[in-house]
């Protein structure tokens, strides 16, 4: 079954080679590589018998970061079907949850013909089926325990196929040939809306993405504190075609962080901007024996120079910076070598040689030189497919081959690439991009609310922050409390202000709009003198 061109391909020969190395460590449980193999062909034989082939999709809906993550994607991928998680929006190295019709939505727009589930989410799979129009077309396979449990088809065990051997003698039930699907994953990110919008990936890109990481590296160890359905999956594949292994975590605390790299003896893993902070400043930073780590690679939003240069003493020789969308994977890279060059810092890096990045004038889209500032537009063949379901997003922003970021930014002279924020007024929060218009919506959506108004801004190091100003009505105003709850809740934690102030009536400028600058600027500073009245069920005063 050798086929040097398919990532699962490899997966499997890996696997093949000792039955008991532990591949998977999962909350208390070691899951050695004959059992994520045997799971991995039970999933692809129940496809099989789904009739589940080349190009067809199917959806997962596991907790985050269960080993059936893996184990599904790669059963998907074997038989050349599009994967698409239902689990949770990406964003970036933070996850929410969703609710059940949107994740109906994400099955339909994606034409998914089978729902793969685990035993915590048989009752949400069955409520998402029946929110759809054509549930009788969307097949329900069950999960059980991650992984040795059963992979049934209408209550029904799947058995695990003889396989072939060497001399023919033995027939199998499945053919595990791999198949190559035109498309990878359809991965839903919230960006700046909060609504999930599916960027489809080309197979081609994660393939060989994980194939040339893979073959020329020795075995990794990767540590996954960010779903590996989304943006830390990439990575948790290469480490397992590597011959190695991953630690799957469901959230990131500093100290527990920390010792799982000294006692797995971890040799990669990713995080946000705001983690690596966070792990800078932590006491037990400078005691954890680090030895083994060979990249901690970050991502998300810009970092400040002055911190990182504080995390470069940390993590000597390791640190790598990565910027990308997930339209267009990375796009560029800060080595480890140019962490060790202060005036590279506030760069992103030098982009990806295997793709084309550009810097064009946003109003007449041409080209512009060395040193000027203009969008980022990005051409390669890592680049998105489109958007699911959605024709004129598309349009919009992959043109005539090249993905359009909407990232402002100039390449020096040195060829290292800059950022300067977005084209139009959206805040990056930790990793995810936040238009204030949507939030300010779902504020004076409140039935307590009269006004709305939200801003972004860069707090001291570097991280993008929302602030948000309300005008309460008098019959029934609501706690501060309340509205960072009602927002989270329709859109999602990301989206919540970091402050709320409130006013009494705001300000109106001389073409009758809300004087949004005057409401900034005396929000942001408590010596500007105005009457502020107080938050209901709360001692609190407006600044929060």
């Amino acid at each position: 079954m050798k086929d040097p061109g398919h990532y699962v391909a490899r997966i499997l020969d890996q696997l093949a080679l000792d039955d008991d190395r532990p591949v998977i460590r999962w909350q208390d449980t070691v899951v050695p590589a004959a059992e994520l193999r045997s799971a991995l062909i039970r999933v692809a034989t129940a496809l099989r018998r789904l009739d589940v082939g080349s190009d067809d999709t199917v959806a997962v809906l596991t907790s985050v970061n269960s080993p059936w993550m893996l184990a599904t994607r790669y059963a998907v991928h074997l038989v050349g079907a599009t994967v698409v998680y239902v689990s949770g929006s990406n964003h970036g190295t933070t996850t929410h949850g969703l609710t059940r019709q949107t994740r109906a939505r994400m099955v339909h727009e994606t034409g998914a013909s089978v729902l793969l589930f685990d035993e915590d989410n048989a009752a949400e799979a069955d409520g998402i089926r029946a929110l759809l129009a054509s549930r009788s077309e969307v097949r329900l396979c069950a999960l059980g325990t991650p992984l040795s449990g059963p992979v049934s088809i209408d209550g029904s065990p799947v058995a695990e196929p003889t396989t072939t051997t060497a001399t023919g003698s033995a027939a199998s039930t499945i053919d595990l040939t791999p198949h190559t699907p035109t498309r990878a994953m359809v991965i839903y990110t919230s960006g700046s809306t909060g609504s999930p919008k599916g960027v489809v990936k080309p197979f081609v890109a994660w393939n060989n993405v994980v194939l040339n990481e893979a073959t020329f590296t020795s075995a990794k160890t990767f540590l996954a504190v960010s779903a590996v359905s989304h943006t830390g999956g990439l990575l948790t594949d290469m480490a397992i075609a590597s011959g190695g292994s991953a630690l799957l975590r469901t959230a990131f605390e500093p100290a527990a962080f920390l010792r799982d790299i000294a006692e797995y003896r971890v040799t990669d893993t990713l995080i946000g901007v705001p983690l690596l902070y966070q792990l800078t400043n932590h006491p037990d930073a400078p005691t954890t024996d680090l030895s083994s780590l060979r990249r901690l690679l970050y991502i998300g939003c810009a970092a400040s120079p002055e911190r990182v240069r504080e995390a470069v003493k940390v993590f000597p020789g390791v640190l790598h910076h990565s910027y990308g969308t997930t339209e267009t994977g990375q796009i560029a890279m800060l080595t480890a070598a140019d962490h060790d060059v202060a005036e590279l810092l506030d760069t992103v890096g030098r982009p990806r040689t295997d793709l084309t990045v550009a810097v064009r004038d946003p109003r007449t889209g041409r080209g512009l030189p060395a040193g000027q500032l203009g969008e980022v537009v990005v051409r390669g063949a890592n680049n998105m497919l489109g958007y699911a379901a959605d024709p004129d997003l598309t349009a919009r922003v992959l043109r005539d081959g090249w993905v359009h970021t909407g990232d402002l930014g100039r390449i020096g002279d040195n060829g290292y690439l800059r950022l300067f924020g977005r084209m139009d007024d959206v805040v990056k929060v930790h990793d995810t991009r936040v238009h204030p218009i949507e939030v300010e919506k779902v504020l004076a959506g409140h039935p307590g609310v009269a006004d709305a108004c939200v801003w972004g801004r860069q707090g001291p190091d570097l991280l993008g922050e929302l602030h948000a100003a309300v005008v309460l009505r008098e019959d029934d105003p609501p706690a501060r409390e309340a509205l960072r709850g009602h927002v989270a809740a329709l859109m999602t934690p990301t989206h919540v202000p970091a402050t709320l102030t409130r006013w009494r009536a705001f300000p109106i400028n001389v073409n009758g709009k809300v004087d949004r600058v005057l409401v900034r600027e005396q929000s942001s500073h408590p010596e500007a003198g105005r009457d502020e009245p107080a938050w209901p069920n709360s001692s609190e005063t407006t600044k929060a």
